[in-house]
Formats: structure tokens, C-alpha cells, sequence
């Protein structure tokens, strides 16, 4: 029987129509199918386990802004720098946050990796004392000091070529070898009057300690005009996926910009990936983070800023003071310039 009432014709219209939209369907999944296959996956990997002073890279994970440039970014917590060098070096992570001196330091095995851009533009170094107890407030009361450290570390040196640069003889120095997990606690039961620690530590050694204030002699503000950390990945990664590199660098600034805007936000970003912190500790530590991370310099140009003159300054300091094992690095060979963002991503 022949169909010819409008009923059919409706029938063969609805037909004609569902094919027409499968084939629509068809096509649109076969032309979003390259978009997604251009994400691309980055391991990032820290300068320690994740801590607060990290908030801004997990603040461009969750602010969407690496997704923005179509990566899909893994962050990593490590060991701490030398671990993380190792691991850029070795391919276990593409790119890393590298402390320069670190870098340094590590000589001819760190030669493979190289810096695109800085974020701690002043050392986070300090030497922490209590009030009351050492309180050292200046240069010249390191004199006679004993001070809890390692002595397979570099910042001794570093300690004590400050030191000299202040006139202050730097023999007098008394290093006492401690585990890092072991620092805080000598020195809050007045086992040790002075310890090293990155300035971010102070939310975590305020709270530990309960009866003094400590007090954070930061080498940065009596000379030490060196750089620390920074990104930085290998010669091999940078000459095969310079694009994905200026992204991972343009994303990762637009997450310190805000981050560093944004202190109590950006702790509630981060306790969405790692659970464990305290949102109080990590606000506190990114209003930290603007005295290592916010100079002049950035103001002007733009966050990840390098100067090459401030390079080899870094550079020089480190090859100078420390001994450096095989061949020792220089700033040309260090740094890599051309992967900053043509606009400049300056502070809110």
C-alpha cells in the first residue's frame, strides 16, 4: 500500500530530519575530536611537597588558566630542589620550580636545564631567631652565632658569605647539623638559638612556637641581591615544545598575578588539591610570597621578569662561594630568553 496521506509525508519529513541531525552530530564530533587531541599533558614538578607558599601554580590549575592554553598540567610534589632538578633532568617531570642557586650549586649535572622565567626575585633565605632569645636583627649579631643547618647544604656558605659581604667574619659561625624536620622544634625548645628557613616558614614557626616571636634576619634585605626560584626545564623539552613552554609560562603568571591579589582565595583553591594544608597557613604565606616575588622590576615589567646582569650576579655569587662539583655553570648557559608573555603580566 502506497503512502499518501500528510500523516506519511510527515513520517518521511521527521525521517529525513534525524538523519540530517545524526550526520550534524557526526560532523561536529569529528571536528571537536582534533581540539581536544591538541591538550596537552605537562608534568610540573615542585621544589618540595606541596606547602602554601605553592598556592599560585594550583591557583592557575583551578582558575582554568593552563586549560585556557590547552595543557593539561600535572603538578608534583618532590623532595625538594635537587630532587626536582634530578627529575626535570631525567624526564620524570617537564618542567620544574628550579631555585637558581640550587642549580648552580649542582654543577655540571645541572647543566641540562634552563631558566625561562623567575618568581622569587629576591632569596627567600633567612636566618630565624626567637624574641625573646637571639632576636638578630642585623648583620653583625651573626658573629659567634651557633646556627641549625646541614652541613651538606649550601646555605652555610651562603650564611657566611653574607657575612663577609657585611663585614663580619664569617669563621665565627658556628653550624650545627640538623634535619630539616628537626629545625623548627630545636629551636622552639630553645635547643638551638638560630635555624635556617625560607621566610614563608614564619606562619609555621609562629604557631609552633608559643612563648617568643620569631624574627627573620632575610638576607635579601642587607644585600644578597640574587635570584631563586624560577621555572625552568631542559634544552632538549624547550627546543622540541617552545610553544608549550611560552603557555605553561603565560598560565603559570596569570596564577601568581591573581594569586598573590587574591591570599585567602587562593588557600581556598589549593585545599581543593591538597587536602591536608591549613587555609589560614597557606593566606599567610602568599602575602608572604609578595616580598620575594613583587620588586620594582616586576612592577615595571611584568612577573617571571630576568635580568641577565642579575643572572650572572647570582651565578658569580654562587661559583665564588660554593664549591661546585665538575664543570661550573655560567648565567649564558643558564638562561633562556624569548618565553616570557609579549604583554607583560604585572601585579593587581
Amino acid at each position: 500500500m502506497f503512502c499518501v496521506t500528510m500523516t506519511c509525508k510527515g513520517r518521511a519529513v521527521m525521517s529525513k530530519f534525524k538523519v540530517l541531525a545524526a550526520l550534524a552530530l557526526t560532523a561536529v564530533t569529528m571536528l571537536g575530536a582534533p581540539v581536544r587531541a591538541q591538550e596537552r599533558d605537562v608534568k610540573f614538578i615542585l621544589d618540595f611537597i606541596s606547602l602554601g607558599r605553592h598556592a599560585p601554580w594550583y591557583v592557575a590549575l583551578g582558575k582554568g588558566y593552563f586549560k585556557e592554553e590547552g595543557l593539561n598540567v600535572t603538578i608534583l610534589p618532590s623532595k625538594g630542589t635537587a630532587d626536582a632538578i634530578r627529575s626535570v633532568v631525567s624526564g620524570i617531570a617537564d618542567i620544574g620550580f628550579i631555585d637558581v642557586p640550587s642549580l648552580v650549586a649542582s654543577g655540571s649535572a645541572g647543566g641540562a636545564i634552563k631558566i625561562v622565567a623567575v618568581n622569587y626575585q629576591k632569596a627567600p633565605y633567612c636566618v630565624f631567631t626567637l624574641d625573646p632569645g637571639a632576636n638578630i636583627t642585623e648583620p653583625k649579631q651573626l658573629a659567634n652565632l651557633e646556627f641549625g643547618s646541614s652541613t651538606s647544604s649550601f646555605l652555610p656558605r651562603i650564611v657566611q658569605a653574607f657575612m663577609e659581604m657585611n663585614g663580619v667574619d664569617s669563621k665565627t659561625l658556628k653550624v650545627i647539623n640538623i634535619d630539616g624536620a628537626a629545625r623548627v622544634p630545636m629551636l622552639a625548645a630553645r635547643k638551638v638559638p638560630s635555624i635556617d628557613q625560607f621566610i614563608m616558614s614564619e606562619p609555621s614557626i609562629r604557631r609552633a612556637v608559643t612563648d617568643a616571636k620569631p624574627k627573620c634576619l632575610l638576607l635579601s634585605d642587607f644585600g644578597l641581591d640574587i635570584y631563586s626560584n624560577s621555572i625552568g626545564t631542559t634544552e632538549e623539552y624547550l627546543t622540541k615544545n617552545p610553544d608549550v613552554v611560552k603557555k605553561f609560562v603565560r598560565a603559570a603568571l596569570k596564577g601568581w598575578q591573581y594569586a598573590l591579589a587574591h591570599p585567602k582565595e587562593a588557600a581556598q583553591i589549593q585545599i581543593q588539591y591538597v587536602k591536608a594544608l591549613n587555609p589560614d597557613i597557606i593566606a599567610e604565606e602568599v602575602e608572604i610570597l609578595k616580598r620575594i616575588a613583587i620588586t620594582p622590576e616586576v612592577e615595571k615589567n611584568g612577573f617571571g621578569i630576568v635580568s641577565l646582569d642579575k643572572m650572572k650576579k647570582t651565578v658569580d655569587f654562587m661559583n665564588n662561594n660554593v664549591d661546585i662539583p665538575g664543570e661550573k655553570l655560567t648565567a649564558e648557559q643558564i638562561y633562556r630568553p624569548g618565553f616570557l608573555p609579549e604583554k607583560p603580566i604585572l601585579p593587581q
